[in-house]
């Protein structure tokens, strides 16, 4: 460590924040807003969590300042690609709002891929009404992909 800071003691031994203004603060290495100051100079709670963030940040330890701006940069990364998938999956069709309630959904997205669908079968049929909507919601019904719904 640069200058010593065990900042694991000082949080748990009650340290006293040293600043005299709002401002920069070299023990944590960042700058602190009025209300920061205020809540590191008067709430331990806060006090020990600006501490804890920066042992964890590594401010004064270069090794552990490596160790985290990696997981920072595949935290990133991980993020991105999620980004891209989404971004792929919505440019595909696919929307969070078109996911099935549960099997009477789906059967009639597989139908209706094929074609396959309310009119064409009362078409068919030569009648109105096939009942299609009414097996799709005993089926979502029965078959829930929701598990509280299920539970019931």
């Amino acid at each position: 460590m640069e200058k010593g800071y065990d900042y694991k003691k000082m949080s748990t031994e009650g340290y006293e924040c040293q600043c005299e203004a709002a401002g920069y603060c070299p023990l944590l290495g960042r700058q602190m807003s009025e209300s920061l100051y205020s809540l590191c100079k008067t709430d331990s709670r806060y006090r020990s969590l600006f501490l804890e963030t920066a042992q964890k940040k590594g401010i004064h330890d270069i090794g552990v300042q490596k160790k985290f701006n990696h997981k920072q940069k595949e935290q990133s990364e991980l993020h991105s690609k999620a980004d891209s998938v989404i971004l792929e999956l919505k440019e595909n069709g696919m929307e969070v709002d078109n996911i099935s309630e549960g099997l009477g959904d789906t059967i009639e997205k597989v139908l209706s891929k094929f074609g396959i669908n309310n009119e064409k079968i009362e078409s068919i049929l030569g009648s109105q009404g096939c009942g299609c909507s009414e097996r799709k919601k005993w089926f979502n019904k029965i078959f829930s992909y929701n598990k509280e719904s299920s539970d019931e």
